[in-house]
């Protein structure tokens, strides 16, 4: 059985931007006509993305072979990264990293391409996208989110979470290094592991704050759910009671006409008998 909010949402993270809100809040009406609460609470609460989030999802879309390109990159350069922290020298790792680049650059190539709200890009939007693509290869949230088309935040700084549409965002988990203690090496590689050692625990403190935002973000957004849940069953309950006072209208103004129509005929009875006594008194006379 299909999922009424995957295929709702699939639908909305593909339409312009500026057509999103208002066909979210349809999906949402519609979906409680059909009697789908549940599905339609989920469908209201699906964040419209940003600018930068939606050209990100519409490069998913429309060029997958550059986004695919993107995600093996970011994988080399995690898999050179962690080769470098472990003493197995830097050339991998500057290969990888220039690989990641040509990636990016490549994305950001055709993003200007791209009307996110019926525009082209401006500078900031197109740096956020740059940002965004980037973190790809340092947080696992932000690599599902564009690998799945529903990236609906920016990241920021090389790692901010990008929500998964519809779904909690997966924690991110720090990548340790190896444990092993690495071979001597010469001083020139000392140096660049040394430098690559520093690159990670700055990384590794980063993906902390990161992590305690994403924290702070959930119990906010948990707190917006609980606010939008109870302004929606007041809205149950409003539209309940304008639904019994339209049923009572509609009942009243069918009483008014039956008491129209009984007046009416008295009326007319009256009439007839006023002319009833009038013949008779004509007759008397």
């Amino acid at each position: 059985m299909a999922d009424p909010v995957e295929d709702v949402a699939g639908r909305l993270y593909s339409l312009p931007l500026e057509d999103f809100t208002r066909e979210r809040d349809a999906a949402a009406r519609e979906l409680r006509k059909a009697k789908e609460r549940d599905a339609a609470a989920v469908v209201a609460k699906l964040p419209k993305p940003t600018q930068a989030a939606w050209a990100a999802n519409a490069l998913a879309r429309e060029h997958r072979d550059l986004v695919d390109d993107l995600l093996a990159a970011a994988d080399e350069l995690r898999a050179a990264q962690e080769a470098a922290v472990a003493g197995k020298g830097a050339d991998a790792l500057r290969e990888a990293a220039a690989a990641e680049r040509a990636a990016v650059d490549a994305l950001m190539a055709e993003a200007k391409q791209l009307k996110p709200g019926g525009r082209k890009p401006s500078a900031a939007t197109l740096e956020k996208l740059r940002t965004t693509l980037e973190a790809v290869a340092t947080n696992d949230t932000v690599r599902a989110a564009l690998d799945s088309g529903r990236v609906v935040e920016d990241a920021e700084g090389g790692g901010a979470w990008g929500l998964l549409a519809g779904a909690d965002a997966p924690a991110s988990p720090p990548r340790k290094p190896a444990k092993r203690r690495p071979k001597p090496a010469p001083k020139a590689d000392k140096a660049e592991r040394q430098a690559a050692e520093q690159r990670l625990r700055e990384e590794q403190e980063r993906r902390g704050r990161l992590e305690t935002e994403l924290r702070e973000a959930r119990a906010e957004r948990r707190s917006r759910e609980r606010e939008l849940e109870r302004a929606e069953k007041a809205v149950d309950r409003a539209a309940g009671r304008l639904e019994a006072a339209l049923a009572a209208a509609e009942e009243a103004r069918e009483q008014a006409d039956e008491a129209k129509a009984e007046l009416e005929a008295a009326r007319e009875a009256a009439s007839e008998a006023r002319d009833t006594v009038a013949r008779l008194e004509e007759q008397l006379d």
